[in-house]
């Protein structure tokens, strides 16, 4: 056993030097690419970012790189149009500073911890913002108001001068309750917008915000006169917002003598408001609120300029199946939450990349008519980095083949295909893989269902001996997420140990239509689960090297609902189950998770907290669980689960691991310091190293 273990963590240290690319932007006059890379540090027990700078000539072929060098301690950057200043958001011993630099020489430093203004700077991608001004004199962003610090009504202190006329602490607010945004947004509870003044060396707090609402990715107008940005409500409470799309919010504008105005997009969500280069639209992304947690969003366009009679008109609505691209593509609509910050080619083409079916595509969409056309990669995804000057960088990447760094210059509008790219980092099989292949399953059921299509994606060997390797069922989590083709350390870590990996895509995932979203809520524990049967009946026919007698579960979050689920409805087929902090009664979930409304919507009915419990609402929640199922299982299961997890609390992991103690199950589960992903790298590392352990034990 000690040497099997030792081989794992030497394959888990080898995955873990593959680099990921973070994000990239072409700088000097489309010469340089400043490209950031993020990798795993085993001995820091961090991830390490940092930076690799590639010349580029005139013909966009590569002339050189530099060494790397790190800059894990830098939350946030951006450069200036004119490339003159370069901002840093930096922590350093607990506290937060804002470094200029101009001339290569550091010109500003801010110590906004001793400046005492606002709380911490929000560097999450749900909230933030870090944006020159037209002038390049301001920096906008978002921090946590500063409240005053209350006092208890009884405290003895020194006596204070008569003329001391500084403001005084509430009395009795200590202990007040102040709602949070949740899972990983932990101690967000309100934002402002602050704004640091160059010259004046000052940072100032927008006025004129209203109470109720909570700013988020600001931006400020062409003329610099205005922001705009995302406005979140907060009554009558607060719902978990990361992974969601669906809280209740507007677009506002606000000047800078306090003047708010929002605009009237009643019961909508929205995201990333963007003004178009030539100034006269600005455009954003918007659904429905409620609902789903994540789906299909539309993209949205208002003229300048803005006030609070504007009427948006959708250039791209939601796609409720499939459409035809201007190439002859099939196009399944829009799922991105956001774009990047510089998105435009000319003419008001916008370029975006989304999830579309197994794979994430990039695309160029022409804001005055409509016209989507697609930027063919056939070799797993392709994800838009920066657009300038029409000179497009791109990331590309799949299963088997680590992040690079691609180019081209887009054509003239109406030609924007076909495309010369140019590589600008190569990009090897990790060893171990080389014989390994992916494959999209495209699969159907049965019936009479509104929606029968969906699709998987079989990873693993090429081919080998009949039955002789072990196959992994793995649903993602969500359930209106999508698997994409892109490297992982943890699909990585399976292949390199033998294992063949067939991810499903079930009917709710996003990527395939806004019906197939819609379709999941009701119907959770039912198509969800027999998609996942589909999936592994098929790969198990297709690929005649795959163990029916070697089939395990791997899954988190709703893909641990759904793992769980698979192991008590289907006793005999699966050996073993991984699954990490997952949803196993959603009835006890609705009163204590972040996200209540989740629970609500899943099972068919709308949530609300407004006058009596539904009791059906509840009982068919405990009927759509996993828990109903826990008394068949005979799978030895394995729990991995995060003690700081506001999503799935752990009190589900905690029941179940009681409950098939009780019934005679294998059972073992490992508590991790951490929250719902169980991101930090020591857990990481411990999670996945167990999981494979687990497996081997039981296979």
């Amino acid at each position: 056993m000690s040497a099997n273990v030792d081989k794992v963590v030497k394959i888990y240290r080898s995955l873990s030097l593959v680099p990921s690319l973070v994000g990239a932007k072409l700088i000097n006059n489309q010469s340089v690419v400043h490209s950031v890379w993020s990798q795993r540090n085993l001995e820091r027990g961090e991830n390490t970012k940092f930076v690799r700078t590639i010349g580029i000539s005139p013909n966009l072929s590569k002339k050189y790189e530099s060494l790397p060098f790190d800059i894990t301690n830098e939350q946030l950057s951006t450069i200036s149009p004119s490339e003159k200043y370069k901002a840093v958001l930096r922590t350093s011993n607990d506290k937060q500073f804002i470094e200029v630099w101009q001339n290569q020489n550091l010109t500003k430093i801010v110590d906004l911890n001793a400046l005492d203004i606002h709380g911490d700077v929000y560097t999450d991608g749900e909230f933030r913002s870090f944006e020159w001004s037209p002038d390049e004199t301001k920096l906008l962003y978002i921090a946590e108001l500063k409240i005053p610090k209350s006092e208890p009504f009884y405290k003895r202190c020194a006596k204070k001068p008569k003329s001391d006329d500084s403001p005084k602490a509430p009395k009795g607010e200590e202990f007040l309750y102040r709602q949070d945004w949740g899972e990983q947004l932990v101690g967000k509870k309100r934002s402002v917008i602050a704004e640091y003044h160059l010259e004046k060396d000052e940072v100032e707090i927008l006025s004129g915000l209203p109470e109720d609402v909570c700013p988020a990715q600001v931006g400020y107008s062409p003329d610099g006169a205005f922001v705009v940005g995302v406005a979140y409500k907060t009554e009558p409470r607060k719902l978990g917002l990361i992974y969601c799309t669906n809280r209740p919010s507007t677009i506002f504008t606000l000047d800078f003598a306090g003047n708010y105005v929002p605009f009237p997009l009643n019961n909508k969500a929205v995201k990333c408001p963007i003004f178009t280069p030539d100034g006269k639209n600005l455009i954003w992304l918007q659904r429905d609120a409620g609902g789903p947690h994540h789906s299909a969003m539309a993209l949205m366009k208002a003229p300048l300029p803005l006030d609070s009679k504007m009427v948006p008109t959708a250039v791209l609505d939601f796609v409720k199946t499939e459409i035809r691209t201007d190439n002859d593509r099939n196009f399944y609509g829009l799922y991105n939450n956001g774009f990047i910050k510089r998105c435009f080619a000319s003419g008001n083409r916008l370029v975006v990349s989304t999830n579309q079916k197994n794979t994430i595509n990039t695309y160029v969409i022409d804001i005055d008519s409509g016209k989507i056309t697609e930027l063919i990669y056939e070799d797993g995804s392709q994800i838009v980095l920066d657009v300038c000057n029409d000179v497009i960088l791109v990331s590309r990447r799949n299963y088997l083949m680590q992040d690079k760094l691609a180019i081209c210059k887009l054509p003239p509008k109406e030609s924007e295909v076909p495309l010369n790219w140019t590589e600008l980092t190569t990009s090897s099989t990790p060893e171990g893989l080389e014989n390994c292949i992916y494959e999209y399953l495209d699969l159907v059921q049965d019936g009479s269902d509104s929606v029968k299509t969906f699709s998987a994606i079989y990873l693993g060997p090429k081919t080998a001996p009949a039955k002789s390797v072990n196959l992994v069922v793995w649903p993602h989590g969500g359930p209106h997420s999508a698997f994409a083709n892109n490297f992982s350390l943890e699909s990585s870590l399976f292949l390199s140990l033998g294992f063949g990996i067939v991810f499903v895509n079930y009917r709710g995932s996003i990527g395939a239509g806004q019906d197939s979203v819609n379709f999941l809520p009701g119907k959770i524990g039912q198509s969800d689960v027999s998609d996942c049967i589909l999936a592994t009946q098929t790969a198990l026919q297709k690929y005649a090297w795959l163990n029916p007698g070697g089939v395990v579960l791997f899954g988190g979050s709703h893909g641990g609902f759904l793992v769980t689920y698979l192991s008590g409805k289907y006793p005999d087929m699966f050996k073993a189950v991984v699954a990490r902090n997952p949803v196993i009664d959603v009835a006890s979930m609705s009163i204590i998770s972040d996200i209540p409304d989740w629970c609500y919507v899943e099972v068919g009915f709308e949530y609300t907290q407004v006058g009596k419990p539904s009791q059906d609402a509840l009982l068919a929640m405990r009927k759509a669980s996993p828990i109903e199922h826990a008394h068949n299982v005979k799978a030895p299961t394995m729990l991995q689960v995060g003690c700081k997890d506001l999503r799935v609390p752990p009190h589900q992991s905690l029941e179940y691991y009681h409950r098939l103690k009780a019934n005679g199950v294998k059972i073992k589960m490992n508590l991790y310091e951490d929250n719902h992903p169980l991101a930090q790298i020591p857990n990481e590392m411990d999670n996945l190293i167990n999981s494979l352990l687990w497996f081997q034990e039981h296979l």
